[in-house]
């Protein structure tokens, strides 16, 4: 059960962008009655949003800063505009005390890098909305790992497909940074050190829209990435195999199954005890009601967040490297930090 009564009675927060991303958080935030402002300069779009949500609609966002005086802003503009963004309110608008990012922090690495200083600098809690962190069937996932419940892992697939509209791609930038991001750093939860990274894509209007990659740390694990914008349907899957079992995750149902190799792993710590072999447990939740519940609650705390800045600095690293194996279709040598 979430205290959301306990963090948001005192909150104010905004919302810079209206679309799809934007009207999710609206709505959320609104729920929460902490929604005191919403900012577009689609005057249509934003009214509309305003209207639904019972908030104040700007054309333009440092209007709604100075009107509306807010504790934490989100940012869900189009990717591109990200790091501006933040940069401009970190450095002109002290009583921001937190930040929400939609994914990614920013389009390359070098823009991620330089707000980040800011942000740091600044002490603003700030939040990237991996979004699939959150997902509590990616937590169960990770706790189980974590408890050496399929012993060490071996070899990981991430399958993410659906489809997005080729008029909204240039807006959300290529698949490594628009959906690729949530795996990475899925992936840098499981496994660090040296690596070898190897990408390859298919384009549409010069932009990557589908690609396939393989990181092979020197650990000997292996994590495969398939992720694609053009699928017709939508699919996000995990598989990991360890030296003990498997887990098997669809992360749209949140369904968890376990197998097991020759034995029964030992519950200990927070791992569940499973009562078979083949076992499959459900939980249920909303990543991007979690996402928000963590962002109001370490703007109260002053708490990193789940997703913290250095997350998401990873995760563009990833990006890069990617985008890099993939236009020069050579392997990239890359390197995760053990998360402390």
């Amino acid at each position: 059960m979430h205290q959301e009564w306990l963090i948001t009675s005192s909150r104010r927060i905004v919302i810079i962008g209206t679309g799809n991303m934007g009207r999710i958080h609206a709505r959320i935030l609104s729920d929460m009655g902490v929604l005191v402002g919403v900012a577009d300069k689609d005057k249509t779009t934003v009214e509309r949003v305003a209207k639904d949500h019972n908030t104040i609609a700007f054309t333009d966002f440092e209007s709604m800063l100075d009107e509306t005086n807010p504790e934490g802003v989100v940012i869900a503009t189009p990717t591109a505009t990200h790091a501006t963004i933040a940069h401009t309110i970190a450095t002109s608008y002290d009583g921001i005390k937190g930040i929400l990012i939609e994914k990614p922090l920013a389009s390359t690495l070098e823009d991620g890098k330089r707000v980040a200083v800011i942000l740091k600098e600044r002490g603003i809690v700030t939040l990237i909305s991996h979004s699939e962190i959150y997902n509590p069937i990616v937590g169960k996932a990770l706790s189980l790992i974590e408890t050496d419940a399929i012993g060490t892992p071996r070899t990981v697939i991430h399958d993410r497909r659906g489809f997005v509209a080729p008029e909204r791609i240039p807006s959300l930038g290529d698949v490594f940074e628009d959906i690729g991001v949530h795996d990475f750093d899925i992936m840098a939860r499981i496994s660090h050190g040296p690596a070898r990274l190897y990408a390859q894509s298919n384009t549409m209007g010069g932009i990557h829209n589908s690609g396939t990659i393989m990181v092979k740390f020197d650990s000997g694990t292996e994590h495969f990435f398939h992720l694609s914008r053009q699928y017709a349907g939508r699919r996000r899957y995990m598989d990991v195999s360890g030296t003990k079992g498997a887990l098997v995750l669809d992360l749209f149902s949140q369904i968890i199954k376990v197998q097991h190799l020759d034995q029964v792993p030992i519950a200990k710590g927070d791992t569940i005890s499973l009562p078979e072999r083949g076992a499959t447990i459900k939980v249920y939740g909303e990543p991007v009601r979690e996402v928000l519940n963590d962002f109001l609650r370490c703007i109260k705390t002053g708490e990193t967040p789940k997703v913290s800045i250095d997350d998401a600095i990873c995760a563009l690293e990833i990006v890069e490297a990617s985008r890099k194996s993939a236009e020069s279709g050579k392997v990239i040598d890359i390197e995760i930090k053990h998360r402390t």
